[in-house]
């Protein structure tokens, strides 16, 4: 298991998610695929709909290269699943960084 969490069980299972990160599941998938991304600081933005937009969404897989996983909405780490960039450093909100849930209709 990813040592934080930005979003309960329960709302993972109700978006088809799971928290595990499975590194070779994720390598079995026949791209392009969808997956969960959820804001990594979501808690923050209480003013905002949990489950808007803005904080979590269903991104694209377009290719897997190396350790990098690369979406339609930036890249992460294909060990943790995490952005590899951090966060910009703004004081407002920003979709800089996130974390990835693999979607259990894509992991069949």
């Amino acid at each position: 298991m990813r040592p934080y969490r930005n979003i309960k069980d329960s709302e993972l299972e109700r978006l088809g998610a799971v928290r595990e990160w499975n590194r070779d599941i994720l390598l079995s998938l026949t791209l392009p695929a969808p997956i969960l991304w959820v804001h990594s600081s979501r808690e923050k933005f209480h003013r905002l709909d949990p489950l808007d937009s803005c904080l979590v969404k269903t991104i694209t897989i377009h290719r897997i290269q190396g350790g990098v996983i690369k979406t339609n909405f930036g890249s992460y780490s294909i060990e943790t699943g995490k952005n590899l960039f951090y966060a910009c450093g703004c004081k407002k909100f920003c979709d800089c960084y996130g974390q990835l849930y693999s979607l259990t209709s894509s992991t069949h």
